[in-house]
């Protein structure tokens, strides 16, 4: 690992924490359904590679998880997270960095062209990864917490409000919104500053 790669993880990492526990201050009224976590990491691995978005994707995911706190996450609440779900949710962010780098590498070989067709491509993305985050967490939860009585409800219970007056599916909608909106201008200010490059000088 290069030092430069290093570094860029750490700082990746932190930021994508820091921005979690900052959502969950200023939107409390609304856990869960706002999500920034899943578009830097998603973004970092769009413009600096598989490693380094993967690794972010764990170390953010592995802190978050790991750190009680009334909201970040619904298993803080237990103030104890099984090891097995803290797997499953670094595999999750992990996920997400390694296919903003797969999505990434495709574009890096046509110049890059942030347009409405980006815009709506990297919407439908950002529905496709939540969508799949949130089955697998549900399922993680279910493995994880005797919470349910098969796999199934787990799974149904994520199109269904329980805890919140929301279906946690909700955030496939969000999270659509928030790659459109934020994912362009974000790569397009890495890009401009010529940010990717920096690991590899």
């Amino acid at each position: 690992m290069k030092t430069k790669e290093l570094a860029l993880i750490s700082i990746m990492s932190a930021l994508t924490v820091a921005v979690a526990y900052g959502k969950g201050l200023a939107t409390s009224f609304l856990p869960g359904l706002i999500d920034f976590n899943s578009i830097l990491i998603f973004v970092t691995g769009f413009c600096f590679g598989y490693f380094v978005g993967g690794a972010i994707g764990i170390v953010s995911m592995f802190i978050y998880m790991i750190l009680p706190y009334p909201f970040a996450h619904p298993s803080a609440w237990i103030f104890t997270i099984s090891p097995l779900l803290l797997v499953i949710q670094c595999s999750l962010g992990a996920m997400m960095g390694i296919m903003g780098a797969n999505w990434g590498r495709k574009w890096k070989q046509s110049p890059l062209e942030i347009n409405r067709t980006f815009i709506i491509k990297i919407a439908i993305i950002g529905f496709a990864l939540t969508f799949v985050y949130q089955i697998i967490s549900s399922i993680g939860f279910y493995l994880a917490y005797p919470f349910y009585s098969s796999v199934w409800e787990a799974i149904i219970l994520t199109f269904i409000p329980l805890l919140y007056p929301y279906p946690p599916i909700t955030q496939v909608f969000t999270n659509a919104i928030i790659f459109a909106v934020l994912g362009p201008p974000l790569i397009r200010m890495i890009k401009k500053y010529s940010w990717a490059n920096f690991i590899n000088q």
